[in-house]
């Protein structure tokens, strides 16, 4: 039986480790509040690459799953009592269903076409939480009871870790599928159709039947994603989870970190996170975060066009041959 090997060096290890610890070091509501934040984007980013980064296809329509995540677990939530960190994961499958047949309508495009056609869906499902408003509650949107543990006297400190931990789990999933696919003949082929669709048709790849399925897939972890935004919150409201900025900004994490990569996305995620939030705490309600993230998505295009992470690779492994060279080895 063939052996998995260790997805990650040891260095990646040391860093779950600390992620784990992360909760007890960051004692405030604030800081803990910060760290779950991060982790969701760097699942957003993780699980938008599958499709945008592997397979080449952006899209700008991730919004919609991860608001039907968000609204399907706050509606079963309300009315039959399903615990949130339980039904989203599997309410997410009723998501990716829905992603496999938007899919495999949508990626008869290419290019523009299906940004377009992605950014469309978004819009679509707003416009329908806006108006079943005897499921979604309407422009009002949905409230879910607090989190049984938010009573509970010492629970200051300690009211957000549960969410902390479901959304490490979630990354952590997320990293690894990402990763199996990428090892996987299935991710040969998605990277296959990023390179050139037609070379890869002509030597066999069902290049619909592999699309159809990293839109699924990558759809499902945005999902579960948004159901466990939603009972953070406790509220969730059309205006945001079915935002075309939502989208948007996987799409610049990604980016800014190396799509395509799997740990350029986490990388983008855990830089942008913070800096909004630092940005908006600062500067208040104000647009300016938008502003400077333009800035830096610009610069990136520019200076390091393959993200922050494939060019410091590449910058490392110039200078380690130069190295070799300077000694004598040119191996």
């Amino acid at each position: 039986m063939k052996k998995i090997r260790i997805p990650a060096p040891v260095w990646t290890v040391g860093l779950f480790i600390a992620l784990l610890a992360a909760p007890f070091a960051a004692r405030s509501q604030y800081q803990q509040h910060i760290m779950v934040m991060t982790l969701m984007a760097a699942v957003l980013a993780s699980s938008w690459n599958i499709i945008g980064g592997y397979t080449g296809y952006t899209s700008l329509g991730h919004a919609a799953f991860f608001g039907l995540g968000g609204y399907l677990v706050a509606w079963t939530n309300n009315r039959y009592g399903w615990h949130p960190f339980i039904s989203s994961w599997f309410l997410a499958l009723v998501v990716m269903v829905i992603a496999l047949i938007m899919g495999w309508i949508s990626l008869r495009t290419q290019g523009s076409a299906f940004v377009v056609v992605t950014i469309a869906v978004v819009f679509i499902f707003r416009l329908l939480a806006l108006n079943l408003s005897d499921i979604t509650n309407g422009a009002k949107g949905l409230t879910q009871p607090r989190p049984g543990w938010a009573g509970i006297p010492w629970s200051p400190e300690v009211i957000k870790i549960p969410f902390y931990y479901i959304m490490l789990a979630l990354l952590s999933l997320t990293i690894f599928v990402s990763w199996r696919i990428r090892q996987s003949k299935f991710g040969m082929g998605l990277i296959a159709i990023r390179e050139d669709e037609g070379k890869a048709e002509s030597v066999g790849i069902d290049t619909m039947m592999y699309k159809v399925l990293a839109f699924g897939i990558s759809a499902y972890f945005v999902a579960v994603a948004g159901g466990i935004y939603s009972y953070f919150f406790t509220f969730i409201d059309p205006s945001f989870v079915f935002g075309i900025f939502t989208s948007v900004t996987m799409v610049l994490m990604a980016i800014l970190g190396g799509r395509g990569t799997l740990w350029g996305p986490i990388l983008g995620a855990f830089i942008m996170a913070p800096l909004s939030d630092w940005i908006v705490g600062k500067f208040g309600g104000s647009q300016i975060h938008l502003a400077v993230f333009g800035g830096i998505l610009l610069l990136v295009m520019l200076f390091m066009p393959q993200g922050i992470l494939p060019t410091l690779i590449e910058f490392l492994n110039k200078r380690a041959k130069a190295r070799n060279v300077s000694a004598g080895n040119p191996s």
